[in-house]
């Protein structure tokens, strides 16, 4: 593809080949990015209480780590530091890139292309809330200090978050397992974030 027709897809809505074999209006792929770093999940209507943000950090290492390169390839082609935002840097390079530098900055661009429809494809993370483990009271384990609770909260054959009867979670650390209603010390927890969340499992 040109440089032109690899931010398209980065930057505009496109068409994509489908797995029925036709085509398929596509939203942009930084969009997509941008909207699997974090899901809502606050209190119905919106309250400050409830469980706060689900944050993928995959996709924000991602997300940045586009960001960063966008900004020294900027850099280094035109001698200048970027203000904007990334979309309008992109979309400048469609048709502003010299001809010597559209080559190497389509490689860049299909690499971005390439990462965010295998990370967009791939299952997606747990979610790990900082809190101490009901069962054993650890709050993190292994040499890189993991949050030890994993939350399952997606359903993965319909694409969207399950509902939470049909959450699980498990502890790392103890291998304790909960699922359904053996999850309402979570979203006590969540919401008396200075409770024991021991205590919250039994009062529960």
């Amino acid at each position: 593809m040109s440089l032109k027709d690899t931010i398209h897809q980065l930057t505009n809505e496109h068409m994509t080949h489908g797995d029925d074999g036709g085509f398929h209006k596509a939203p942009p792929l930084l969009a997509e990015l941008r909207a699997a770093c974090g899901s809502n999940m606050g209190a119905q209507g919106g309250g400050s209480g409830g469980m706060g943000m689900i944050v993928n950090h995959k996709a924000v290492k991602l997300e940045n780590d586009i960001k960063a390169k966008a900004l020294a390839e900027h850099l280094a082609m035109t001698g200048n530091e970027y203000r904007g935002g990334l979309v309008d840097l992109l979309r400048a390079w469609s048709t502003a890139a010299s001809t010597e530098w559209q080559p190497y900055l389509e490689g860049v661009t299909q690499t971005w292309i390439n990462d965010i429809k295998e990370m967009l494809v791939s299952k997606r993370p747990p979610w790990r809330p900082s809190i101490p483990c009901p069962a054993c009271g650890q709050r993190f384990y292994g040499p890189e200090r993991e949050p030890c609770l994993a939350v399952h909260h997606w359903d993965e054959d319909a694409d969207e978050m399950a509902p939470p009867s049909q959450w699980t979670a498990n502890c790392d650390g103890c291998k304790a397992e909960w699922s359904g209603d053996e999850l309402r010390w979570l979203r006590a927890a969540s919401n008396t974030p200075t409770a024991n969340v021991a205590e919250v499992a039994e009062v529960n």
